[in-house]
């Protein structure tokens, strides 16, 4: 049963890969082409593609995924990213599913390998600090995206609270709230692997 979970997830990790790269890779073509009334054949056909690639590949991915190079992993998980950023209008809140997806996947890879404890842990931090370095970028990237959009300077009224974000105020909250999101992050991610690697044994 935990077998199929797990070939479920992986399958889902992977199989999503194709499908956001095909919609995206037609939309930007339909947008090079400026053909926009045909945007809907353009996604319907990067859809399509993704399923393709899906049905001849997926099936090899899960079974190869504790065989993958770490690097292939780590593009993987920086796309996906890049997605969940876009996809949540620049508030990270489901880059911590991520977080917690690379934690299991590295404590399920140290169980398969049979690792030794040490080892386990040199991996889960290793895994916790990338997870946590993706989230420092992507805290970097949404305070330039609050700067371009001049947030500096702006008021904030709601019936219970109004201010105005000075130049302290906006950067005591990337501060500090970054320093909260990195460091959740990282504990996060460290103690999903921990979980999982008690639970395979």
């Amino acid at each position: 049963m935990i077998r199929k979970i797990e070939c479920l997830i992986l399958g889902m990790f992977f199989g999503f890969l194709p499908l956001l790269f095909c919609v995206a890779a037609a939309g930007f073509m339909n947008i090079v082409l400026l053909e926009e009334k045909g945007i809907a054949y353009w996604a319907l056909g990067g859809l399509c593609a993704g399923l393709i690639i899906d049905a001849v590949f997926v099936k090899r991915w899960v079974r190869n995924a504790y065989q993958m190079s770490s690097k292939v992993l780590a593009g993987l998980y920086v796309f996906y990213s890049i997605g969940v950023i876009g996809f949540c209008m620049g508030v990270p809140i489901l880059e911590f599913p991520l977080g917690m997806a690379a934690g299991a996947y590295v404590a399920r890879k140290m169980h398969h390998t049979k690792a030794a404890p040490q080892e386990f842990n040199r991996n889960a931090k290793k895994v916790s600090f990338f997870a946590a370095a993706v989230m420092v970028l992507i805290c970097s990237l949404m305070a330039l995206w609050a700067i371009a959009g001049k947030l500096p300077g702006s008021k904030f009224e709601t019936p219970w609270l109004s201010f105005t974000f000075s130049v302290p105020i906006f950067c005591a909250a990337v501060l500090i709230g970054g320093a909260a999101l990195v460091l959740f992050q990282y504990w996060l991610t460290r103690t999903t692997a921990r979980m999982t690697f008690k639970l395979s044994r």
